[in-house]
């Protein structure tokens, strides 16, 4: 963790793996997958998506049968990050509803919130603007009502009055 926060990236890929392999040997595989999702965070931050999407496979399903959506949604969300540097654009966006539902049923609307924001950013890479804009909106109900929330969803809202919706 020590060469992650210190922006030694390529060490902290080697340090996780390390890790992972450690905690496989153990028979800890609740360990070994948390290991295996810093090692595909880390190797996102190097934009190599590919190994990120190797890294990060299956560790959902971990998650899942240990009951943690939470850290299945961060997974998935992992997942489609590295869908998405890949280009595989509907599969991304598969993996980033998936983790949605996951952080939904886990309580966590500020994981949520972010999710729903990189899907939007999906949506605007394909040229597909209101769904977008719809999932920006979601993710903005997500967080605390305040100053900057009402300003974005007003901001949000004016197209749609150009467009008389």
């Amino acid at each position: 963790m020590a060469a992650y926060r210190a922006g030694r990236l390529e060490e902290a890929a080697g340090e996780f793996a390390r890790a992972e392999a450690g905690f496989a040997q153990q028979g800890d595989h609740l360990q070994r997958a948390e290991m295996a999702n810093n090692r595909a965070v880390v190797l996102l931050a190097l934009e190599r998506p590919s190994e990120a999407r190797a890294a990060v496979a299956g560790t959902e399903a971990v998650f899942l049968a240990a009951g943690d959506q939470a850290r299945a949604g961060k997974a998935l969300g992992n997942l489609a990050a590295a869908l998405e540097g890949e280009s595989q654009w509907g599969a991304a966006e598969s993996a980033y509803r998936r983790a949605i539902t996951c952080f939904t049923e886990a309580g966590d609307d500020e994981s949520r919130a972010h999710t729903l924001q990189a899907l939007s950013r999906l949506h605007l890479r394909r040229g597909r603007p209101l769904e977008a804009v719809a999932a920006m909106d979601a993710g903005l109900e997500a967080r605390p009502a305040g100053l900057s929330r009402r300003l974005l969803r007003w901001l949000i809202a004016l197209p749609s009055r150009f467009l008389g919706r």
